[in-house]
């Protein structure tokens, strides 16, 4: 197992309308250490990212530049996404498949083994989770026909739901229901990515859902919270058990990246102080690699 990290680990800033490039945050997350990252292609959802131009491949070759200068593999990613059956407007749902669409492409061009997205929840069945089965294998088809032909493959992660109003259900908040959503592909192309935070919000089973799981596992995303909240912080900094979620992952014999996901966490830093989250994350999953044993 490789330790990695999301981009968005210095992506943020205090100003919502503002973000760090990928240059910015390659090359300091690799100046820290780290040889193989997550590409954090939610980047396309911000208004002026050059993935909704018409040079967007060019943009592409650029990033690939990018990782081959700072020595680094691009062997994760996360796609753009949004609330794939909610009422939404025509042209924004255009654009949102577009830029799917296109980050697939460049997940597979950049070498990414795997692309993580959220599944959707079909709201008008209420707790009734077959709708959103049948809807999720038949949107995600074609996405993952893209996959295929792109050398990559998706991961659909796990989900979670509020403990407060509106008291939404929310499909694949339960992992069997996130593998039941897999198997129905029939594809080697088609995986799962837990998310530790997410499950820390519907009970922090780890260890049994990870058994649960087995051998779909193919990414994970590592980050902490309180409990209450999708924080999305570095380990030790919430309330999950770590210890126990490692023993999880060495139980199923998990061989892919240690990806942390923890973009809370320097938020409000200053650029200048975003590399000190940057080394302490290492030192942090240096530890957990220890704790699972696979180091």
């Amino acid at each position: 197992m490789r330790l990695s990290t999301s981009t968005n680990i210095a992506a943020f800033l205090p100003q919502p309308e503002r973000k760090n490039g990928f240059d910015f945050c390659v090359e300091l997350c690799a100046r820290a250490g780290y040889k193989v990252l997550d590409l954090n292609l939610c980047e396309a959802m911000n208004p002026y990212s050059r993935m909704r131009g018409d040079d967007w491949e060019k943009y592409v070759e650029d990033i690939a530049e990018l990782g081959r200068r700072w020595g680094v593999e691009f062997a994760q990613s996360h796609l753009p996404y949004y609330d794939i059956f909610a009422p939404c407007d025509p042209e924004k749902k255009k654009l949102m498949e577009e830029l799917i669409r296109r980050s697939i492409i460049a997940s597979g061009r950049l070498g990414v083994k795997w692309a993580v997205t959220h599944p959707g929840t079909w709201y008008n069945a209420g707790p009734n989770v077959e709708k959103s089965l049948e809807k999720n294998v038949e949107y995600y088809s074609r996405h993952l026909k893209t996959a295929r032909e792109a050398g990559t493959g998706i991961a659909l992660e796990n989900d979670f739901e509020y403990q407060g109003p509106p008291y939404q259900r929310i499909y694949a908040a339960d992992v069997t229901a996130l593998c039941e959503l897999v198997d129905a592909f029939n594809s080697p192309s088609m995986g799962v990515c837990y998310d530790f935070g997410h499950a820390n919000l519907t009970g922090g089973f780890h260890r049994e859902n990870l058994r649960i799981i087995g051998r779909r596992l193919k990414a994970v995303h590592v980050q902490d919270n309180d409990l209450r909240h999708d924080d999305h912080i570095l380990p030790f900094f919430g309330k999950t058990d770590w210890p126990e979620a490692m023993k999880g992952l060495a139980e199923v014999g998990y061989e892919g990246d240690l990806t942390f996901e923890v973009q809370e966490f320097a938020r409000y830093m200053p650029n200048e102080l975003k590399i000190l989250a940057v080394e302490l994350s290492l030192k942090i999953g240096a530890y957990l690699l220890e704790l699972a044993s696979l180091k």
